[in-house]
């Protein structure tokens, strides 16, 4: 338990809890307030990643609070890139804004996935800002989404993590 408390130390200041205001349905998604999760993946260039559900693609005010610093900082977000078809987002903001949250960023990596390895989600679950869960990676193989057309899914990574995680950890 000591080795996920040293990367349960880097990593959390990474994370976010993001309020997202659609502002009119637009496309697949609804007008309303959205909560999820959230991590900066380049804390120079202030780029976040999330779940696409989480954020939308239609007009929108976004908020991210840094849960994983007891300064708890709030930053505004704009929309960088919407994937069209796949379950991600990337969002950006302004570093210069984080006056006591220490730059963390978290490293994708893929490949590094392994079946049956132990997990920890990161995450703002049940809208609660920060928890921490265990998981284990089930599956590496996931099947792509059947979509219409003549568009295949054959270059994307798909994991399946088995966790006890409920609404607001979209985006772990």
């Amino acid at each position: 338990e000591g080795s996920w408390q040293a990367i349960l130390d880097q990593v959390v200041p990474a994370v976010v809890a993001l309020q997202v205001t659609a502002v009119r349905s637009f496309q697949d998604d609804c007008a309303g307030a959205h909560g999820g999760t959230g991590f900066v993946v380049d804390c120079d260039k202030g780029l976040m990643l999330t779940n696409r559900h989480v954020c939308t693609c239609g007009p929108e005010r976004t908020t991210a609070t840094f849960v994983g610093c007891p300064a708890m900082e709030e930053v505004s977000c704009s929309i960088a890139y919407v994937d069209p078809v796949h379950d991600f987002a990337i969002l950006k903001f302004d570093p210069e804004q984080l006056r006591q949250t220490p730059k963390a960023e978290i490293a994708l990596d893929p490949t590094g996935c392994r079946v049956g390895e132990e997990v920890r989600v990161v995450g703002n679950d049940s809208l609660e800002k920060l928890q921490i869960l265990s998981g284990t990676v089930a599956r590496i193989d996931r099947n792509p989404p059947d979509l219409a057309g003549d568009y295949h899914d054959e270059n994307t990574f798909y994991v399946l993590a088995s966790s006890g995680t409920r609404g607001g950890s979209s985006g772990s």
